[in-house]
């Protein structure tokens, strides 16, 4: 870690050593310009001493305008940037207590599901889950609840939303503390996944129905193909009378026509 990152303006501790530092160095060295040059006029060191106070205020005054300022720009840009983040549709932040119950969900997921504030807050996260998901992601959260998470968590779970619809969420969540270091709630930012899942899912029946219809087909193509391969070699290398000769090319014409209507049904499937 640099050094620059460990001494950050941003830090509260910082801000006050700063200001601790430079108040007790003005204290020290105005009082012995004072008395260096106004020791035997204490009238002049009375008058000095008060314009010193005064400077004093102002500086400290200005010295903590600009911490501040700084931290409060550093602040708002933070909340500038998170504000950005979760005006996408697709991404929220919601916190439940220790039950599950929630405390706050973003606009986002409101607009999401379809429901208001009211409607949400005080219910617990199950209550949204379509029935048919219940068991599996009472698990998880069960999961959560019993395991201790450090770094945070990351889970997929399910909403229905108020017209009955089922969406899919990927959630980061992170376990809230008191000052106890006992658990009191959980945060989570959430990422609307519905779309990618369900692309994903057509990717992957699309694959394994290519691959049942290559098995189905494989036999298919491969009987007149094996065919036309032993007639060529029949051809080749056996003596044959015209007759034979013959008999053989009308089988290879069959096997062939055979194997081209196979293609055509095999191509007529993959592109419907």
């Amino acid at each position: 870690m640099s050094k620059s990152r460990i001494f950050s303006v941003s830090k509260p501790w910082a801000i006050t050593l700063i200001y601790l530092v430079v108040g007790f160095s003005w204290i020290f060295f105005s009082d012995k310009l004072v008395s260096g040059f106004f020791s035997d006029d204490f009238r002049e060191m009375f008058r000095f001493q008060m314009i010193k106070g005064c400077l004093y205020v102002l500086f400290s005054g200005l010295l903590l305008y600009y911490l501040i300022k700084r931290l409060y720009d550093r602040v708002n840009r933070r909340k500038q940037e998170l504000e950005l983040l979760f005006t996408n549709p697709n991404l929220g932040i919601f916190k439940v207590d220790k039950n599950g119950y929630f405390t706050y969900i973003s606009p986002n997921i409101l607009q999401i599901i379809g429901y208001s504030d009211k409607e949400v807050i005080g219910k617990n996260v199950i209550d949204f889950t379509p029935s048919k998901y219940v068991r599996r992601d009472q698990k998880k959260l069960d999961k959560i609840a019993e395991t201790k998470f450090k770094k945070g968590f990351v889970i997929k779970k399910y909403l229905q939303d108020k017209q009955g619809n089922v969406i899919q969420i990927k959630v980061y969540g992170i376990a809230l503390k008191d000052k106890k270091d006992k658990i009191i709630g959980y945060q989570a930012a959430f990422q609307n996944i519905t779309k990618q899942e369900t692309f994903l899912r057509s990717l992957e029946n699309k694959n394994k129905q290519l691959r049942e219809l290559a098995s189905d087909q494989s036999h298919l193509v491969r009987a007149p193909l094996a065919r036309i391969l032993g007639i060529i070699e029949l051809l080749q290398n056996v003596e044959l009378e015209p007759s034979e000769k013959s008999e053989l090319i009308s089988h290879l014409k069959t096997s062939g026509e055979e194997l081209d209507e196979a293609l055509k049904d095999l191509s007529h499937k993959m592109n419907p």
